[in-house]
């Protein structure tokens, strides 16, 4: 059962909003905040997939591991995002990637037997996880495209414009390995990339923090 906080969270999600009070209310009694360590694994790729999540606090990285025993990280999973959602659509409902934790995490852990049985008398709800899962599909689908069409400068200059803040600052809040892997890229290609960007007055680095020095410049080398 989920405390009156942890009910809230789940209210303003686009995944729960079409709810009733008595629908989230019985979504919370199956339902369970758990925590997780540095480095803990929440699920495994292949396992049975019986929950899906929404991230309260900290970092989630969804990885695939290929035959050969390589980490290919799809995604890292910020503060208010649900993950593995799409599963519970699946014929056969097993995760496709692993989720571990970087930092101390806390996420709603939902049953996805118990959101079904109430998404099947919601019709409303229905519609608006479907456009969900769209959004999902047309970010995969991009994705794809980056990682097909564009090499590793281009990722990487993509990545920086898109996290950029208003004052053309990136706070890098996961390592820069797993940013590499995110971007489909070695880390010494990233570091290499990054250095040359700075060589070129583009950008500035110290450790984590980027300044992007010309924006504009960035934006004119993705488009061309």
């Amino acid at each position: 059962m989920l405390s009156a906080e942890h009910q809230k969270i789940l209210q303003v999600n686009a995944l729960f909003s079409g709810f009733t009070e008595n629908e989230l209310a019985q979504i919370s009694r199956f339902s369970v905040f758990v925590e997780v360590e540095n480095q803990q694994r929440l699920f495994e790729q292949g396992q049975i997939a019986k929950d899906f999540f929404l991230l309260v606090s900290g970092k989630i990285k969804l990885a695939f591991l290929s035959a050969e025993g390589l980490e290919k990280v799809v995604d890292v999973i910020q503060p208010g995002y649900s993950f593995a959602e799409a599963v519970m659509f699946f014929r056969q409902r097993k995760y496709p990637l692993n989720a571990s934790a970087l930092g101390h995490s806390g996420v709603l852990r939902i049953n996805t037997g118990r959101y079904l049985k109430i998404l099947e008398a919601s019709p409303k709800s229905c519609f608006k996880i479907m456009g969900k899962l769209s959004q999902r599909l047309h970010w995969a689908t991009n994705e794809i495209n980056h990682l097909v069409l564009h090499n590793g400068k281009y990722r990487l200059i993509k990545f920086l414009l898109a996290n950029a803040k208003k004052s053309n600052n990136v706070d890098l809040s996961i390592a820069k390995n797993i940013l590499a892997s995110q971007l489909s890229i070695k880390p010494e290609t990233l570091s290499r990339t990054l250095k040359e960007l700075s060589k070129q007055g583009l950008i500035a680095v110290d450790s984590s923090h980027i300044v992007l020095l010309k924006p504009s410049e960035l934006e004119d080398i993705i488009i061309s």
